[in-house]
């Protein structure tokens, strides 16, 4: 499975104390979060598209990296929105370290491709091939 990368794939995978820091940083949060899911996604995806086909939502990652990505994810909205760098303790850190190294090594990791009906439709050649017609004194 693949799953979009969004605010609330964040928010419901955060701790209570870092929940509770995030509602109280910015009053724009949802669209600050959003731009960071969207720069990680296509970060992610990059490395992603040299093994397997993407998903056609801009945002899905899949799920089996899932835990890597949003390690990722919470690394970077925390370094960047204020005062939540405080939350990121060792092993925080380390979890973002680890994620940094899944990233750099994603040719080693075997990612299933997404469902069927997640894949971009392959757009038709607009143009008819060529006839070809054979000689009726060749096929004696």
């Amino acid at each position: 499975m693949w799953t979009e990368l969004t605010p609330d794939t964040l928010l419901t995978r955060l701790t209570t104390e870092e929940h509770d820091a995030l509602s109280y940083v910015s009053t724009n949060l949802p669209a600050v979060l959003a731009d960071i899911a969207a720069e990680i996604a296509a970060e992610w995806r990059g490395g992603i598209a040299r093994q397997v086909t993407l998903s056609k939502r801009r945002l899905a990652l899949p799920d089996e990296l899932l835990i890597h990505i949003l390690a990722d994810y919470r690394y970077r909205a925390f370094t960047r929105l204020p005062g939540m760098s405080s939350l990121l303790d060792t092993n925080r850190v380390e979890e973002w370290r680890r994620a940094n190294t899944v990233r750099d090594n994603l040719g080693k990791v075997q990612i299933e491709p997404p469902e069927a009906d997640d894949l971009p439709e392959v757009p038709a050649s607009g143009s008819p091939l060529p006839a070809i017609s054979v000689p009726v004194h060749l096929l004696d």
